[in-house]
Parts: C-alpha cells; sequence; structure tokens
C-alpha cells in the first residue's frame, strides 16, 4: 500500500514536470520560427527597396500570389519583374505591430506597413495592414502569400 501511495505521488509530481517541459520546447520552437520569420521579413523589405531579384527569387514560393492595397494580383515572377524594371519601387518601408503565429510548417504574419513607394508611377497607399502566409519548404521559409489592405485612420 505504502509502495503504491510512493508511486502516485511520484506520477503526479514527475508528470506535470513532462508536459512543462513540451510547453516550453513548443514555446521555444514558436519563438525561433517568430525571429525567422521576422528576419526573412526584413530581408525581404530590404530586396524590395533594393530591387535584389536574387534575395526576392529566394524568399519567394515559387507560387506566391500577392494581392495589394488596390486589389491588384501579382505572382512571384511579376514581382520580380516589377522591381528590377523599377514599376514598382519604394523608397522606404517601415512594419510594426507584427504578430507571428506557428502552425507547424506554416507561419501568419499580421501587422501595419509603413510604405513610401510607386507602383507604374502612382503612389502606392502609404498606410496598410497586411497578412502574410510562410510555409516551410524543403527545410526553408517561404513567402507563398502576402495581401495588403489600405489603413484607415481610428481603426
Amino acid at each position: 500500500m505504502r509502495r503504491a501511495l510512493l508511486i502516485a505521488v511520484l506520477v503526479l509530481t514527475v508528470a506535470p514536470m513532462g508536459v512543462g517541459q513540451k510547453q516550453s520546447a513548443r514555446g521555444s520552437h514558436q519563438a525561433n520560427v517568430e525571429e525567422v520569420i521576422r528576419k526573412l521579413d526584413n530581408e525581404r523589405i530590404q530586396a524590395q527597396i533594393h530591387a535584389d531579384a536574387a534575395a526576392l527569387d529566394r524568399i519567394y514560393a515559387a507560387d506566391f500570389i500577392g494581392i495589394g492595397p488596390s486589389g491588384r494580383m501579382r505572382t512571384k515572377p511579376q514581382v520580380i519583374s516589377d522591381f528590377t524594371s523599377g514599376d514598382l519601387k519604394f523608397q522606404s518601408i517601415t512594419t510594426d505591430d507584427i504578430q507571428v503565429r506557428v502552425y507547424g510548417n506554416t507561419a501568419v504574419e499580421t501587422g501595419r506597413s509603413i510604405m513610401d513607394g510607386q507602383d507604374k508611377g502612382r503612389t502606392v497607399p502609404r498606410d496598410t495592414r497586411f497578412t502574410r502566409v510562410w510555409v516551410k519548404q524543403q527545410g526553408r521559409w517561404r513567402l507563398v502569400a502576402n495581401h495588403y489592405s489600405s489603413h484607415t485612420t481610428g481603426q
């Protein structure tokens, strides 16, 4: 009886530690992926500002689809072409209010962008909200979807 009681106490004491360790490992993984996504997104921003086709090619997935605040859709080849031709150019892009949620090999990044740029000579909307979807493919995180919406004051 005493032995059974001792075993029960040990199981009840040790089991929560294992659960806590798993939750801690999950939290650590989440933080690591979040850091990777933030770093990649900063690289993407610099690649856009500098029209760096090689970096854009590395960051964007082959089947990337982007939708801008005007509703215009672009594929990866269109994005790279628009930046390298100068049709789409940014002088600055800053982001804030970033949140990254991780679901296995998928990460959803949301936030706010302040952009100074032109799309075929027209000023791009300056203040936008975005949703980006990143997927881990062949061991690397790649951007598969990006959607911008104009952000109105007071929201």
